[in-house]
């Protein structure tokens, strides 16, 4: 769903390295969800079987001081950080394509789930394949399942060339209560994204 509203945000487009001891870790996981970003991966190259480093092309979006932050993380954790492009949105109206759901919807959903028995509660881990479709390459897919169901998500392999012509693939380990992962795996599906378990 595209939401409609002023406000003040930096968009900052980076490309990252890395390193392999970090390829098990829930990087991006964490600069979503730790730091309030929007982020969108335009571009990767991470390789599980190998030891060499894998990279992502990031565009992301937030308040001035959030984006500042999260680039700090990743430069703590020795993540190579190269800033291509970073722009200021003041005070216009700016359409977000945020994900494409309603986040009143997941908000409610979160406050619903907070009574659980012990069994409910339980934190499983869920391993798949993802295919991004050309005509999703320009949408937060991974940002918008990490916010809408509340996961933690490592992306273990990946392949998303720079140029559009191309289907991408992602290989994520979701970790979460059973609730939480069903619902990321209803939002994959409900845009159409095929998954291979």
């Amino acid at each position: 769903m595209a939401i409609s509203s002023v406000v003040h945000s930096v968009v900052s487009q980076i490309c990252i390295r890395i390193p392999q001891f970090y390829h098990r870790q829930p990087v991006l996981s964490q600069l979503i969800s730790g730091y309030g970003l929007m982020v969108n991966i335009t571009a990767a190259f991470l390789d599980a079987e190998t030891k060499k480093d894998g990279w992502f092309n990031l565009e992301i979006q937030g308040g001035e001081q959030d984006v500042k932050a999260g680039i700090d993380y990743l430069k703590t954790l020795n993540i190579e950080v190269e800033i291509i492009k970073f722009t200021f949105i003041k005070g216009e109206e700016n359409e977000l394509n945020l994900w494409q759901f309603d986040l009143s919807e997941a908000l409610l959903r979160q406050e619903s789930e907070v009574e659980l028995t012990a069994i409910e509660s339980k934190i499983n881990r869920a391993k798949f394949h993802v295919c991004i479709s050309q005509n999703y390459r320009s949408y937060p897919i991974i940002a918008g399942l990490i916010t809408y169901s509340g996961l933690t998500v490592d992306i273990v392999g990946a392949l998303l060339e720079t140029s559009s012509e191309n289907d991408g693939w992602f290989d994520l380990e979701l970790w979460g209560r059973p609730q939480q992962i069903i619902s990321g795996l209803r939002y994959l599906k409900e845009r159409g994204l095929q998954i291979w378990l």
